[in-house]
């Protein structure tokens, strides 16, 4: 019900700010292809929420729409990481754990061609999603710690840090459905805010929910 809501409120702004952009006076420059790259919040849903709390997102890819067209074809390479909730953590008797999904993604994205500088799009997809998870503990030690950036100089270290004690992971077909509000600027290019739901049919099932603040080119 809450994405629900979350992708009514970004669809029916989008509908809202057209009429405002109707009238102004902007060109805009179309073409076929377009990157992108976006990052934000990633938000756990379901089952998997009791899991893994809410984190992060990083993502990046291509669009290819012809210029007649209101349709295109987008593919994303994005990565989500969470961290343990304490419930889960207690449950495997682990001092922590953390979470993490890569996704390969392509799908449709419908834009339709406004006058204005600001639009929205709509979304849906498939994609492969490798889901990780791991349980870890907290260690102490010390060893030699060499910084590449520095001509490789080396220096004995301690410290403190995570060892991992058990991880397991999987390869899975999933599927997304999102929907954004763009803002165009004079260059051609494009701010956009992007909420899209990714659900995978793991054995608990995994969902999360990107809201991302992103850059188009």
């Amino acid at each position: 019900m809450r994405i629900r809501k979350i992708l009514l409120v970004v669809v029916v702004g989008a509908f809202f700010v057209m009429p405002a952009t109707a009238d102004a006076q902007f060109t805009k420059e179309w073409k076929d292809w377009y990157g992108h790259i976006a990052g934000g919040y990633s938000g756990t849903q379901g089952d998997f929420s009791h899991i893994m709390e809410n984190g992060w997102n990083i993502s990046g890819g291509a669009t290819y729409r012809p210029k007649p067209w209101p349709v295109g074809i987008t593919i994303d390479l994005g990565f989500n990481d969470f961290n343990m909730t304490n419930d889960a953590a207690d449950y495997f008797e682990s001092s922590g754990g953390d979470g993490s999904v890569w996704s390969l993604t392509t799908g449709a994205v419908w834009a339709p061609k406004l006058s204005g500088s600001i639009g929205f799009n709509l979304q849906a997809g498939l994609g492969v999603y490798h889901v990780k998870g791991q349980l870890t503990e907290p260690t102490y030690g010390c060893g030699w710690v060499c910084d590449p950036w520095y001509y490789w100089y080396c220096w004995w270290d301690c410290g403190t840090g995570d060892y991992v004690t058990d991880s397991i992971s999987t390869t899975d077909i999933g599927y997304n459905i999102g929907a954004a509000v763009t803002f165009t600027l004079d260059s051609g290019s494009q701010l956009y805010i992007e909420a899209k739901y990714h659900r995978i049919e793991t054995e608990v099932v995994t969902e999360y929910f990107p809201i991302l603040f992103g850059y188009r080119w």
